[in-house]
């Protein structure tokens, strides 16, 4: 009560000071002119893309990604590696659709049709709709799947309708890219062209001069060498924003006292383990362990090779003895053996209810209803059991029954549900069997079994050994001491080579990187480091799970071209070489031998080399690798004569054309034709797209928010 006293007393001050922060806050962001995070993950084009509606689709992705998986986790890069996709989506339809609307390209309802149920439908119609056995098309399939579908589980119909989003959204892109593809037209000359690339051969005899062959000692180059160069070839030194990091880590490891007071432990769960009752053990198992029970029956092989031979030999109950491996402590017990199918074949009718597990909207009867009804349909059965695929075309809830209509051809044991699966495993061929799971009840007939084999269940306990928080706060106090101390990247540098540490270097960083070189998960650092509030020089101290990182911002580059200075390293070789090729140019036009290869080679210690049947579309010149300049050459030469020398990559080359077989004139060039239009087709398909992303209005604020 005193306290609330002196808060009453000083309720005017108090008052006070909160105005003057606020309106200090109110002034700072007027102050910022703009600066402040912005709410949008982006803007394309001047439309935005909000973040609420980016997590959205991202939602949708994971969800998608989890049953494809069929996992409840998805891993955090593969999260990144989905929240990037789901932006360029966004950003591509975006883009596509501004020129769609500006070109009044439209996918209408009898295109759609078209594409779905036509004479000659979508590929993904082709890839979904046709025999998994022959690969043939049935169109009877679509047919059957689209009269049912109002009949199916909702999330059947969705995703029905995504598909056929997609199947739009792709016949969108085709109409687009046919607009231009098709606004181009092939000549006759263009192919008679490209034969002659492709069928003129050229035998060349040459000597190169390799770079190598004078030591860089011999050569002098100033800046004006190294300028000329950069201006040359300025294009190439241009860069996005990027940032450069140095950072150190400190991994986190169990110490020895860890590791000792973690076997005491393990060692009494082992002997707990051994004890409890069979009934009891796999929920022991799922207290104890860091991975969960799997209730599965293993076939000999599956199991890991430490225990699976005890399992398969030993008595139930039998516990293996606790070892090591993978810095986890492991032991085993032996729950059941059977003699089991590894594969099962079967026919059902699924009678849902409402409640029960997936069943469809339009199921409202009872459980009840449902046990009755599913009662009658297996007395029905029993008698006459080839009358299974009419009764499940008829009243069957599975939404798989119309393409398979109640059968269920070979699966793995353990692939359905327990009730299920058990059922058909106790039964015996032929058998018509009635069993209820959380999906209904099922009305079951046993078409086949084999490969019976001996199988095992077993619960498993695996402990890692891990790191205690004392360790952990060892590892933070001295991870600090090193943060406190690198005050500058001078300060940083010193420091870790004082504490004998091993500092690691992260250059050209881009904004969307998903962690630093060596660090897997390590995305906060790269946020970070292009944080608008993040100055250079500036050092943080960052959590990663098993290890600390200390990071200094140690450049930031902005976007633009690269300096001179900058690239120096990058160019040294490529300036040395042609400063040593002006050198060697000047030798060998100083020769008398230039017209005599075999002098030439003598006379420059070299030899005479030969690139038999050479094409002007050759990807490389012998053994030296791609030298487009020579390649050049070589076509522009008279038969039998000699080239002055050409300054390549490698070396500098003289030439002696030997021998030219020109192409043979053809009367027809169509093949040609149709195979250049092909190529251009799929140029367009590849890089159109590209283009109009490279040209568009694009703000990408997603280091910001993720």
């Amino acid at each position: 009560m005193a306290a609330i006293g002196e808060i009453r007393k000083h309720y005017g001050i108090l008052v006070a000071i909160i105005a003057i922060a606020l309106a200090a806050f109110i002034l700072g962001d007027f102050a910022k002119g703009g600066s402040r995070t912005p709410n949008n993950i982006g803007v394309v084009e001047g439309e935005e893309i909000s973040y609420q509606s980016f997590s959205k689709q991202v939602e949708k992705s994971l969800e998608a990604q989890k049953q494809n998986s069929g996992q409840n986790q998805v891993e955090t890069a593969e999260v990144f590696n989905i929240k990037l996709s789901v932006w360029n989506q966004m950003v591509r339809q975006i883009i596509m659709q501004k020129e769609f609307d500006e070109l009044g390209i439209t996918v209408t309802a009898a295109d759609l049709f078209d594409q779905v149920q036509g004479r000659n439908p979508h590929r993904y119609i082709l890839q979904y709709f046709s025999n998994p056995e022959t690969g043939e098309y049935n169109p009877q399939l679509v047919l059957n799947y689209l009269q049912n579908l109002d009949q199916m589980p909702r999330e059947n119909q969705l995703q029905w309708f995504e598909f056929e989003k997609g199947i739009k959204e792709d016949y969108h892109m085709v109409k687009y890219n046919n607009l231009v593809s098709k606004a181009y037209h092939l000549p006759t000359a263009f192919a008679k062209k490209l034969d002659e690339m492709m069928v003129t051969q050229a035998d060349v005899d040459f000597v190169a001069y390799p770079y190598f062959s004078i030591s860089s000692k011999e050569v002098t180059v100033d800046d004006a060498d190294f300028k000329a160069y950069y201006n040359e070839n300025k294009e190439s030194f241009k860069q996005d924003e990027t940032r450069n990091v140095q950072y150190v880590v400190f991994n986190v490891n169990p110490s020895a006292d860890d590791r000792k007071e973690q076997k005491a432990r393990f060692d009494e769960y082992y002997e707990e383990f051994k004890t409890v009752n069979i009934a009891d053990a796999a929920l022991f198992a799922n207290s104890a362990s860091d991975n969960r029970y799997e209730d599965k029956w293993y076939s000999q092989g599956e199991l890991p090779v430490q225990i699976d031979l005890t399992m398969f030999d030993g008595e139930v109950g039998t516990t293996v003895e606790q070892y090591m491996h993978d810095n986890s402590y492991h032991t085993a017990r032996l729950l059941d053996k059977q003699m089991r199918p590894t594969e099962m074949k079967a026919s059902h009718i699924l009678i849902a209810y409402a409640g029960a597990l997936r069943a469809a909207p339009e199921v409202t009867r009872l459980k009840l209803d449902a046990q009755n009804l599913a009662d009658s349909l297996y007395q029905v059965v029993r008698k006459n059991k080839n009358k299974i695929e009419d009764l499940a075309i008829e009243f069957s809830n599975d939404g798989g029954v119309v393409e398979n209509k109640g059968h269920y051809d070979w699966f793995p044991d353990g692939q359905m549900v327990p009730e299920f699966n058990e059922a058909i495993v106790d039964g015996k061929q032929d058998d018509v069997v009635l069993v209820e799971t959380d999906f209904g009840f099922h009305v079951i007939r046993i078409d086949g079994k084999r490969d019976i084999t001996n199988k095992v269940k077993v619960a498993m306990i695996e402990r890692s050994i891990e790191p205690s928080n004392s360790t952990y706060q060892e590892v933070y106090v001295k991870a600090n001491e090193f943060a406190s101390k690198g005050t500058s990247v001078d300060a940083f540098e010193v420091t870790a080579e004082e504490m004998g540490l091993s500092m690691r270097i992260g250059d050209q960083l881009s904004p969307m990187q998903s962690s630093i070189p060596g660090l897997d998960d390590s995305r906060q650092v790269v946020m970070w480091a292009f944080n608008q509030n993040t100055k250079l020089e500036e050092i943080n101290l960052f959590d990663n799970g098993r290890e600390y990182i200390v990071a200094v911002l140690s450049k930031i580059n902005e976007e633009g071209y690269r300096s001179v200075k900058e690239v120096e390293q990058d160019i040294l070789d490529a300036v040395f070489n042609r400063k040593k090729a002006k050198m060697m140019i000047e030798k060998l036009n100083a020769s008398a031998n230039k017209t005599d290869l075999n002098k030439l080679a003598a006379e420059f210690n070299l030899k005479v080399e030969n690139v038999p049947n050479l094409t002007f579309d050759n990807r490389g010149f012998g053994v030296y690798g791609p030298e487009p300049d020579v390649l050049s050459a070589v076509f522009t030469m008279n038969e039998g004569g000699f080239s002055s020398p050409i300054m390549g990559k490698k070396a500098v080359y003289i030439l002696n054309l030997k021998s030219l077989k020109a192409a043979e004139i053809k009367n027809d060039y169509t093949a040609l034709l149709m195979q250049m239009q092909s190529r251009f087709d799929a140029q367009v398909n590849y890089s159109l797209y590209r283009n109009l992303e490279e040209n568009a209005e694009i703000e990408d604020n997603r280091y910001r928010f993720f």
